[in-house]
């Protein structure tokens, strides 16, 4: 029948007297040709001949070629044969298992394909072999479709539904539905009216001993899952099939990989999610033994990444976050970290997740691993990647919060240096200086320290200037300021950097933030005397309005109070400064309402106060 078409080149009929005269297998399709026979038998003998003869290994790239035309011909002319249309199915399978198909017409093929899927759905062997060259098709290209049309996904979902208790069906559907969407850029509208979730969880409880089923139906779920709104209904269900795929290929990097993943969407899902997930008692074992298991294959990597995600997604109180580090969680996250240091992708999660753990796990299991020496490595491998540096800085001060010994290591392994050059490289992050600072501050707390870590009070100065506007980091770079200025090198150091401005700015921008106004009152408590050099900071009016308007604002607040008082008692020290604090008719009045108040004298300042004051002497 192709021969006799006067659009076949003569390349091609060449390439097939050749083929027909050489093999004896085609003695038959050369008689019933010369007879004149049935043109429909013809093709079909001869589709059948070169299905049997010509196997995937044998198919040369020339020959490729025409065969392909061969088989998309023979089933565009005959539509209604099911053999046609399942033996040239299966011959376009051979071309593509043959060779790449990034110079052939993907699309056409595909329609061809699918359009012989949809006529033939109730024909097992049709649907079997137009499956099957679906996915051939998909895994053969060189590069990706730009996406797939919600009705060839609907046509398969049709065919796994249907044939749900044919393994070999449902085996070639699942496989060529996943090699679709692994083959398009853009997975579109998923069919939300089919329950593809339901289908996926039926075949694989249906055939639980089918490897290949599971390969595919893993890949399904990790690609619909990301898209679908409907996935969270289905966690409880789905959480054991993954788990069993888990322990089925635990030699395979790429279906652990595509388990995991589909995991970690699942542990996004929101807190009942979760809840399922944590009701399987090997569920954490087994997230914990796949990052020791896959530490160094090709997907290692992504396989690390997500098992860091999961853990902390998981980690909703300190109990479960104790519960996982006593399983290895915690030193598991440090072990990728250590041999993944330079994938700024596994380090930005890990970081992430050991910053959610550290918070509730054992301290004396954190205490036995090189966790301090590990993070300020992981953010001195990364100095320009701004995520590494501010989830470094948010461990470090987690970490520092747990135990005085770690604030220690913390230093000795440079890492307030560490923190103070991320602070100063990205000081336009607000987000950098906001956890650079509270760990800093953490640092600070501890006494012996204060004037290593106060070398880097510049950098909270710093900060504190680029987002004077921003209430929150005000809060707590003046509250680090608070803790730095205690020791006398870092006084001088915030003197020479016009943190006293920077104080007195964000006193006045937030008179109403309690918190602000307490800080910065006690920072001025430390930085307005200098006991070495004998000297008391000079203020001006406006200075003593701002305090002033603090302690007027919050009169029930007695750290603001105290603070105050100490502050203008500290004033009082130089006569420069008496004779402005005379000039305010109503601070007496302040202080005496203090002293009321709280029925306290704040160890006799208040009373020191009112004697330089001239309501008091008159």
């Amino acid at each position: 029948h192709l021969m006799e078409e006067e659009d076949v080149p003569d390349k091609l009929q060449n390439s097939m007297k050749t083929l027909l005269e050489s093999c004896s297998e085609f003695e038959n399709v050369s008689t019933k040709l010369q007879e004149g026979a049935d043109r429909e038998q013809c093709c079909m003998a001869l589709l059948a001949n070169l299905r049997d003869v010509l196997p995937p290994s044998v198919i040369q790239r020339d020959k490729a070629t025409w065969l392909r035309s061969i088989a998309l011909h023979s089933m565009n002319a005959y539509t209604d044969s099911a053999h046609i249309q399942a033996m040239g199915c299966t011959l376009l399978s051979h071309v593509y298992v043959a060779f790449s198909t990034d110079s052939i017409g993907q699309a056409r093929d595909i329609e061809n394909i699918i359009n012989a899927l949809k006529a033939h759905t109730t024909c097992s062997t049709v649907v079997s072999s137009a499956c099957m060259a679906a996915r051939n098709l998909c895994s053969s290209l060189t590069q990706q479709m730009d996406s797939v049309d919600c009705d060839k996904l609907n046509i398969i979902l049709d065919v796994m539904d249907h044939y749900r208790d044919d393994l070999d069906v449902i085996e070639q559907s699942s496989g060529a539905l996943f090699a679709l969407c692994t083959s398009s850029k853009n997975l579109g509208q998923i069919p939300e009216d089919k329950s593809i979730f339901t289908i996926i969880i039926e075949s694989l409880q249906k055939h639980p001993h089918s490897v290949e089923l599971y390969r595919c139906c893993i890949g399904l779920l990790w690609s619909f899952s990301s898209i679908s709104g409907r996935v969270e209904e289905f966690v409880p269900n789905l959480v054991p099939l993954l788990l069993k795929s888990l322990d089925m290929f635990e030699k395979d990097d790429e279906m652990i990989d595509l388990a995991v993943n589909a995991l970690l969407i699942l542990s996004k899902g929101g807190f009942q999610s979760v809840l399922a997930m944590l009701k399987h008692e090997t569920f954490i074992d087994s997230i914990i033994s796949c990052m020791f298991k896959f530490i160094d294959t090709p997907r290692s990597h992504s396989i690390q990444t997500g098992c860091c995600d999961i853990l902390s997604n998981l980690a909703l109180d300190n109990y479960l976050r104790a519960d996982m580090c006593a399983r290895g969680g915690t030193s598991r996250i440090i072990m990728a970290l250590n041999h993944f240091c330079h994938d700024h992708l596994v380090v930005c999660t890990a970081l992430f997740a050991l910053a959610n753990l550290i918070s509730g796990a054992d301290v004396e299991i954190l205490r036995g691993s090189e966790i301090s020496k590990t993070i300020v490595k992981s953010m001195q491998s990364h100095p320009i990647n701004l995520t590494v540096q501010v989830r470094g800085a948010s461990a470090l001060w987690v970490l520092s919060s747990r135990n005085e010994v770690f604030k220690e290591r913390i230093v000795q392994y440079g890492g307030a240096q560490v923190v103070s050059e991320a602070m100063t490289r990205f000081v336009a992050s607000e987000t950098m200086q906001s956890k650079g600072s509270i760990a800093l501050w953490s640092l600070a707390v501890h006494r012996s320290l204060k004037a290593q870590v106060g070398q880097s009070a510049v950098c909270v100065v710093n900060g504190l200037a680029a987002h004077v506007c921003s209430e929150k980091l005000c809060e707590e770079c003046v509250g680090a300021i608070k803790c730095l200025s205690i020791d006398e090198k870092t006084k001088k150091l915030l003197g020479e950097n016009d943190a006293l401005d920077l104080i007195f700015s964000a006193m006045c921008l937030y008179s109403e933030n309690a918190t602000i106004q307490q800080s910065a009152l006690a920072a001025l408590s430390n930085l307005s005397v200098d006991v070495n050099a004998n000297q008391v900071l000079r203020i001006s009016s406006d200075d003593l309005d701002t305090i002033t308007n603090g302690m007027r604002t919050h009169p029930k607040v007695k750290d603001i109070q105290e603070s105050a008082i100490i502050v203008l008692r500290n004033f009082t020290c130089s006569p420069s400064n008496c004779l402005i604090l005379q000039q305010d008719a109503h601070l007496p009045g302040l202080i005496r309402s203090a002293v009321v108040n709280f029925n306290d004298s704040f160890q006799g300042r208040a009373e020191d106060l009112l004697q330089v004051l001239p309501l008091l002497n008159q």
